[in-house]
């Protein structure tokens, strides 16, 4: 990922003026953010056109990597907190990234809460630690268009797995990918779920 060094750099800078993560050095980024981003496609592509939504951006990860490694991908993250947003898309304008810009909305009252011009459901969503899967399914699902993925990337609990399960069925969802992995040695058990909206 080329463009990894000025994204590190316009983070950080960022972070300085507001928090939007505790970790604070290059190698942390690159590790902790950039590196569990790109992570996905070890389980997807995203095809030329797609339209990706990154429930609770945050600081803009996975969102900012993925948009520049996916140019031709339509990029939108959603997050509840407007002093995020508003961050996201100062670095956004920074690293002219064109394909990706974040709206200030709980995932819930998206898409009421947008302005005309924005996609309705998307080919994708990807949520990083964002809500226990009870919670975050029923908000993802009017998201998702039929066909769709829906990606979620956690840290891994036997229990949560069980609960996701139940959850999947409840939503006639199809859990069609669980891929875990470590970020290094000592790294907690991550898990990304690839869950999959049936035509």
């Amino acid at each position: 990922m080329e463009q990894r060094t000025p994204l590190i750099q316009t983070f950080l800078a960022k972070n300085k003026q507001i928090n939007l993560s505790a970790i604070r050095d290059e190698k942390g980024v690159w590790l902790k953010h950039i590196q569990d981003a790109l992570e996905i496609y070890k389980v997807v592509h995203f095809p030329s056109g797609a339209t990706v939504a990154d429930l609770g951006t945050g600081g803009g990860f996975p969102l900012l990597p993925l948009a520049l490694t996916s140019p031709d991908g339509q990029f939108i993250g959603i997050d509840s907190i407007q002093k995020k947003t508003l961050a996201v898309n100062e670095m956004i304008a920074t690293l002219h990234i064109p394909n990706a810009q974040v709206v200030w909305s709980r995932i819930e009252d998206y898409p009421h809460s947008v302005p005309a011009g924005y996609p309705q459901t998307f080919d994708y969503l990807t949520a990083r630690a964002v809500a226990y899967v009870d919670k975050l399914i029923p908000w993802a699902y009017p998201l998702l268009k039929p066909g769709g993925t829906l990606i979620l990337m956690k840290q891994y609990l036997v229990s949560e797995k069980k609960d996701l399960e139940k959850v999947c069925k409840i939503w006639k969802l199809q859990l069609t990918k669980e891929h875990h992995y470590s970020l290094f040695p000592w790294d907690i058990e991550r898990v990304m779920y690839v869950i999959k909206r049936p035509f």
